[in-house]
């Protein structure tokens, strides 16, 4: 949250900027993409995590 509230740039500060002047588009747009790169890295990681415990049995 506090990277959030302090950033200087990346998609928390277009959340937040786009909040600060209402800017609706902006801000949906950026917790849309935040949602899909959320979903790509769990995916991997889940993959990768099923790959580790295929090697281990």
């Amino acid at each position: 949250m506090g990277e959030l509230l302090v950033s200087k740039s990346g998609l928390g500060y277009l959340i937040m900027y786009g909040s600060q002047v209402f800017n609706i588009n902006l801000v949906i747009t950026s917790v849309v993409i935040l949602g899909i790169l959320s979903y790509l890295m769990y995916f991997v990681v889940d993959k990768l995590e099923n790959y580790v415990n295929k090697k281990r049995s």
